[in-house]
């Protein structure tokens, strides 16, 4: 019994490498790709809320001050950390004047806007 080597073709090798790279292309190209950059905005803390779920913020250079509701944020701490975790050092409950800074994302659908707090940055607060 005779055992032949096949040997491989170029041709046929680089047509199957394009085939892969075009079917990788699609589904890379499918996949949602939404994504929101943040402004930035930093200002002096008026106050926050009893639940450290809402803070009052004087902006920097702007007035009048604004509000913003608060969930579960990354943040980073005064040694320049990032947390995952509540309660953010820089936005106790009912504390107040403190200088931060924090990135908001403007949501807007037909039937409902808002401002959602994207990260906040505690890494110079002062107050």
């Amino acid at each position: 019994m005779e055992i032949r080597k096949i040997k491989s073709q170029p041709a046929l090798l680089v047509v199957a490498g394009l085939v892969l790279a075009g079917v990788g292309f699609g589904i890379g190209h499918t996949l949602p790709t939404d994504t929101a950059t943040p402004q930035v905005f930093q200002g002096t803390v008026s106050a926050v809320g009893i639940n450290g779920d809402k803070f009052g913020v004087s902006l920097d250079g702007r007035q009048p001050g604004k509000s913003f509701g608060l969930g579960a944020v990354p943040w980073k701490d005064t040694k320049g950390t990032w947390r995952e975790r509540s309660p953010i050092d820089c936005l106790k409950p009912l504390s107040q004047g403190q200088h931060i800074r924090f990135g908001v994302v403007r949501v807007n659908d037909p039937d409902f806007s808002t401002d959602l707090v994207a990260w906040v940055d505690c890494s110079n607060a002062t107050g």
